[in-house]
């Protein structure tokens, strides 16, 4: 989702990766809180930058994130491990952000385009219970 207000990090923490410490391509954006909850977990957690299309989905109504089978086999304990480590399946603080985005969506007042921008998974869902076609989105690599 677009997270406007968010703090960088280190993903594999300086406390076992003194090395890393000033290397760009060891940083990474994301809710200070999402950071926080990471700790010195490391490579338990998934690397946003591994992370492909579709590996994730919401369930509407619940908005709640779940791993979709394309996730390959044996990173599937990982992708579980990252939801409930960094709270990402049903945290009230994700819910309450995929509401609102969801909420603006049904309202009229943000377009299908507009909620793929924003918060693409959303979309997905949208799309998804609609029986649209799924759009394939651009991934923009580092």
């Amino acid at each position: 989702m677009y997270e406007p207000v968010g703090s960088v990090d280190h993903y594999l923490c300086v406390d076992n990766h003194r090395a890393l410490s000033y290397e760009w391509g060891n940083y990474r954006f994301a809710a200070e809180w999402l950071n926080k909850s990471k700790g010195t977990a490391d490579d338990a957690i998934l690397d946003p930058f591994e992370v492909e299309d579709d590996w994730f989905e919401i369930h509407l109504p619940s908005l709640q994130l779940v791993v979709s089978e394309r996730v390959p086999a044996g990173m599937r304990a990982k992708a579980e491990y990252t939801l409930k480590r960094l709270h990402l399946r049903d945290d009230e603080r994700v819910i309450r952000q995929r509401r609102a985005w969801y909420e603006l969506y049904e309202a009229g007042d943000l377009s299908l385009e507009g909620l793929t921008r924003r918060a693409p998974l959303i979309a997905a869902a949208v799309r998804k219970a609609s029986g649209t076609p799924a759009r394939r989105r651009s991934r923009r690599r580092p």
